[in-house]
C-alpha cells in the first residue's frame, strides 16, 4: 500500500576525493529529477574529500538549495574488517563499508534512508523510491545479475557458515541502491550481525560487505523492481526500458572517453551541469579490457560507434 510522501526524504552516499566527480554527478541527477516541494536531507560519509572538491559540491548546494551533512567516520571502526576481494585478488575501497554503519552514521530521528553508491545516475523522483512499502522488512534491494550463478554461490556460502534461512528461493541482491528502515535495522542489531560475519569468515566472503548483507538478509528483504538499480552492461535494456536509477557496475565506466556503455550520454549530460564538466573523462578507456581483448582506442571508438548506431536503428 502506498504511503503519503513525507516532508523530508533522507539520502546517503559515501565518497573519497577520487570519487567526488561521481558524487557531484549523482547529486546533480538527483536534484534535476526531484519533483514536489519536499526536502531532501542529504548525508555524505566523507572519506577524505578535499577542500577544493567540497567547494565544487558547495556550488551544487547553492544551485539546488540543499545542504550536505558530512559524516567523518572514525578509523578504528574499520579495524579487523577484510579488504581483499577474492574474485580478483584486489583490495576493496574502505568506502564500501559505509553500508554496514548506517545506523551509527545517521541520527536517531532518521528512521528511513536511501543508500546510493556514487556511480549512479538517478533518472526518477527520489520520493518514489523512498515511499516504497517494505512490507515489514528492514531492507529493500534489487536482485543482482547472473542470478543462477549467485544463487549457487549464496547457497554454498550459507552452508559453509551454517546460517539459517527464513524462506527460499534465495535471491542475491546488489547493494548499490538500497532502501533501509533504520528503526528496524537498529532494533534487529543488523550492524552487529554484519560485523560478526566479516570478522569471523573473512576467507569465505568473496564480495565482502555485499555478501555479508545478503547473508544477514537471506530470505528476509523486500525485492524491489529492476528499475531501481539497473546494472548497466549487466541487465538487458529490453527488460527495463525506462530505469529509475542506472548503476555503472563492472569494468566499463561512462567516464572513459572511449565507452560503448548504454546511458553514457546521460552521465555526460549531468556531469556537464557540474563544476567537473571540464574533467569529466577520467581515462581514455578501460586498460584492463583493452589488454585482455587486444582492443585499443581506435578499435574501441569504432565499436562504440557501432553500438550507438545499432541502438538508434533499434536492433
Amino acid at each position: 500500500m502506498s504511503k503519503k510522501i513525507p516532508d523530508t526524504v533522507s539520502v546517503i552516499f559515501a565518497s573519497n576525493d577520487n570519487y567526488s566527480m561521481l558524487l557531484g554527478t549523482a547529486l546533480c541527477s538527483l536534484f534535476e529529477n526531484k519533483k514536489g516541494d519536499y526536502r531532501i536531507k542529504l548525508y555524505v560519509v566523507d572519506f577524505g574529500i578535499s577542500a577544493k572538491n567540497k567547494e565544487r559540491l558547495g556550488v551544487l548546494e547553492k544551485k539546488y538549495d540543499f545542504v550536505i551533512n558530512y559524516v567523518v567516520p572514525a578509523k578504528e571502526i574499520f579495524e579487523k574488517i577484510p579488504r581483499i576481494l577474492r574474485f580478483n585478488i584486489d583490495y576493496a575501497p574502505i568506502e564500501i563499508y559505509h553500508h554496514i554503519f548506517l545506523a551509527r552514521f545517521l541520527p536517531p530521528e532518521c528512521r528511513r534512508v536511501i543508500d546510493f553508491d556514487v556511480d549512479v545516475v538517478i533518472r526518477g523522483d527520489v520520493a518514489e523510491l523512498f515511499n516504497t512499502d517494505l512490507n515489514g522488512k528492514a531492507l529493500g534491494a534489487v536482485a543482482d545479475c547472473r542470478q543462477e550463478e549467485k544463487w549457487t554461490y549464496l547457497k554454498r556460502l550459507r552452508e559453509n557458515i551454517n546460517w539459517p534461512v527464513e524462506q527460499e528461493p534465495l535471491v542475491y541482491f546488489n547493494a548499490g541502491v538500497v532502501l533501509v528502515d533504520l528503526a528496524l535495522w537498529r532494533k534487529r542489531k543488523i550492524e552487529e550481525k554484519l560485523l560478526r560475519l566479516l570478522r569471523e569468515y573473512p576467507d569465505k566472503l568473496w564480495y565482502l560487505e555485499q555478501d555479508a548483507l545478503n547473508i544477514v538478509f537471506l530470505g528476509n528483504y523486500r525485492q524491489l523492481p529492476m528499475k531501481y538499480n539497473f546494472l548497466v552492461g549487466q541487465f538487458d535494456e529490453r527488460d527495463c526500458p525506462d530505469p529509475f536509477a542506472v548503476h555503472f557496475v563492472g569494468g566499463g565506466k561512462p567516464w572513459y572517453f572511449f565507452s560503448a556503455l548504454p546511458y553514457q550520454p546521460e552521465y555526460i549530460y549531468y556531469v556537464n551541469k557540474t563544476p567537473w564538466k571540464n574533467e569529466k573523462y577520467k581515462k581514455v578507456m578501460d586498460t584492463y579490457f583493452a589488454k585482455k581483448y587486444h582492443i585499443y582506442p581506435l578499435a574501441w571508438g569504432v565499436w562504440s560507434a557501432y553500438k550507438k548506431l545499432k541502438k538508434i536503428l533499434g536492433r
